[in-house]
């Protein structure tokens, strides 16, 4: 992947581009991840057919942490911002009628964005999504965090890196890019996301969208997966659960994730009475 840097409104934002092809991808990460996370599904996709852009947010890989007047505040590392982030970064790179992709806090993101700008995309894919009802944090909640970033602990998290083809120089980039995150990031992400109420929203949404997860994530939980699919419009939604797997399919089953992905951009479509498509 060719690393570039865009200017997205106030912020410099990293990211990865690859192939040459009509059909736009762009890739949204979570939480505590960067755009490196992708990298399995980026390789995989035909550069002839595709022009993938993986996206690191403010805080992630080398994008920005600081403003011309200071350090970013928590307020600044929230599904908000990062849709605003989003949408200023493919205004600048010319992007329209393009693909979009979101991953666990990513997916979050890319609905908030679809929400207010989904006349820019042809299709939406929300891959273990964090729940878009939000849920409460526990008492404590950021004592682990902030035990972390003192002792330099790697995060606690499935990544997928338990799958038998990752290879240790693909964590250690991924970890690298964690191992960067502002404390600010990963104590504002969480009360980020705990505060989503766009569930019912979701319904606004007309543009083909899949909702894919693992049926053994136990970081967002399938009954949370199962009803963000719900709740989006029965005209254009698709759903794709996996079995036996967990929170990153695009880490642990990344051919498989790119051949859905891949029939699922071919397909959308907006119908009035087109059916829905339900893989399990």
């Amino acid at each position: 992947m060719e690393s570039n840097i865009v200017q997205a409104g106030d912020v410099r934002l990293q990211y990865y581009q690859h192939g040459h092809g009509a059909e736009n991808v762009v890739l949204i990460h979570g939480y505590v991840s960067s755009a490196r996370i992708w990298r399995l599904v980026v390789d995989l996709m035909d550069p002839d057919q595709f022009n993938v852009i993986a996206l690191s947010n403010r805080g992630a890989g080398e994008s920005a942490r600081a403003s011309a007047d200071g350090p970013f505040g928590e307020d600044a590392y929230t599904v908000e911002t990062f849709a605003q982030d989003l949408h200023n970064a493919t205004e600048a790179l010319g992007l329209s009628g393009f693909n979009l992709v979101g991953h666990s806090m990513g997916g979050a993101t890319v609905a908030q964005y679809a929400l207010a700008h989904q006349d820019r995309l042809k299709s939406l894919v929300m891959l273990n999504s964090a729940p878009l009802k939000g849920r409460e944090l526990p008492a404590g909640w950021d004592e682990p965090i902030r035990e972390q970033f003192r002792t330099g602990a790697a995060p606690v998290g499935d990544m997928g890196f338990q799958a038998p083809h990752i290879t240790e120089d693909f964590k250690t980039f991924v970890l690298e890019d964690i191992g960067c995150n502002p404390i600010e990031r990963a104590l504002a992400g969480r009360p980020s996301m705990s505060r989503l109420e766009i569930r019912g929203r979701l319904g606004e949404i007309t543009v083909p969208t899949m909702v894919v997860g693992g049926d053994l994530d136990d970081t967002v939980g399938v009954h949370n997966i199962l009803a963000d699919y719900l709740a989006l419009p029965k005209e254009n939604r698709s759903l794709h659960i996996y079995h036996g797997i967990g929170h990153s399919p695009n880490v642990e089953v990344p051919e498989s994730f790119v051949g859905l992905l891949v029939r699922f951009i071919s397909e959308a479509r907006v119908t009035q009475d087109g059916p829905v498509h339900i893989s399990l």
